[in-house]
């Protein structure tokens, strides 16, 4: 049977215990759905379709429901007549989500997203030496499950990038593969900021400030006329470049490094400014991925640590 919620007042949703006593009238929950009860005699109740999508619906029960869409971070209104509304706070649709993902296989393509990656890390990993494994969904994430960071990462930062289209976000993990990878390992990792103006977001300049960068230097950045502009100080390095060529679309990137990952990469692998832009961002891009991929169901003994290991080239084109 699949998860039971009720609707409180105040628009938390509350776990009910499996088996509890429901109304009658209210529709069977599939083992992988998850039904909130609601006032009014209504329900709402989420499934998946097509393997990776959600499908909300809602209704009075015993009558047919109609779909709804439920977004990350915003309340719902479904609105029972033209007195009474039901109102689900932010809150409680990002936990029914998370309870609905958390019984979902995750999205994506697995075959396309191992042979995108299989040049890369065969080196690494037997999983990408072996075609008869690779071409086993099931017995390969049995064994991903197993392994350490940067095959896990990498790998599901790929498969998610490609269910959505990012096929930047695919080149991005490749050279943080290429350029980065077990540059990543020492546990002090870049952080990287956006944004379309000029200087970043107050939230992001106080991040920034904390990295001993005041918004003077910030500005003294940005006044220069040629970018990428670099800038020291006893914590790390600052970067300041632009990317993307159309200038009505441009993004502004701020990147930190600390002191010991700026001279692997740039002593040691002698990577380009770009390039420690753009495998710092893939690193991203798979730290983030791996903590999606903790939303959906896993098997048993997944291991969930997020480090690079060694072994992993380097870019052998430096540029400035």
């Amino acid at each position: 049977m699949g998860l039971l919620f009720e609707l409180m007042s105040n628009g938390s949703a509350a776990e009910l215990p499996e088996g509890a006593s429901l109304p009658a009238g209210t529709p069977k929950v599939p083992r992988d759905g998850v039904l909130v009860l609601l006032p009014y005699n209504r329900y709402l109740m989420g499934r998946p379709f097509m393997r990776e999508y959600e499908r909300w619906v809602w209704g009075k029960l015993g009558r047919q429901p109609e779909e709804v869409y439920l977004y990350e971070g915003s309340p719902l209104t479904l609105t029972v007549d033209e007195s009474a509304k039901i109102t689900i706070s932010s809150a409680a649709v990002s936990r029914l989500r998370a309870a609905l993902m958390s019984r979902m296989a995750p999205p994506g393509e697995h075959l396309a997203s191992a042979l995108l990656l299989r040049s890369t890390l065969k080196a690494v990993s037997p999983l990408f030496a072996n075609d008869s494994l690779i071409v086993d969904e099931k017995a390969f994430l049995r064994e991903l499950a197993k392994e350490e960071g940067v095959v896990a990462m990498s790998y599901w930062a790929v498969r998610f990038a490609l269910f959505r289209g990012d096929l930047d976000a695919v080149g991005r993990v490749k050279t943080c593969l290429q350029v980065g990878g077990s540059a990543f390992n020492s546990g002090d990792p870049p952080r990287i900021w956006f944004s379309l103006t000029p200087l970043p977001s107050a939230t992001d300049l106080a991040e920034i400030e904390a990295m001993s960068f005041s918004l003077d230097d910030l500005q003294r950045m940005v006044s220069q006329s040629v970018l990428p502009v670099v800038l020291f100080s006893k914590n790390g390095y600052l970067i300041l470049a632009d990317i993307g060529t159309n200038a009505a679309a441009r993004l502004r990137v701020w990147l930190f490094l600390p002191t010991s990952l700026w001279n692997e990469l740039r002593a040691s692998r002698k990577a380009s400014i770009r390039d420690m832009i753009v495998a710092s961002w893939g690193y991203r891009d798979a730290t983030d991925a791996m903590a999606e991929r903790l939303r959906y169901a896993r098997p048993r003994g997944q291991n969930r640590s997020n480090r690079f290991p060694t072994g992993l080239p380097c870019s052998t084109d430096p540029e400035n």
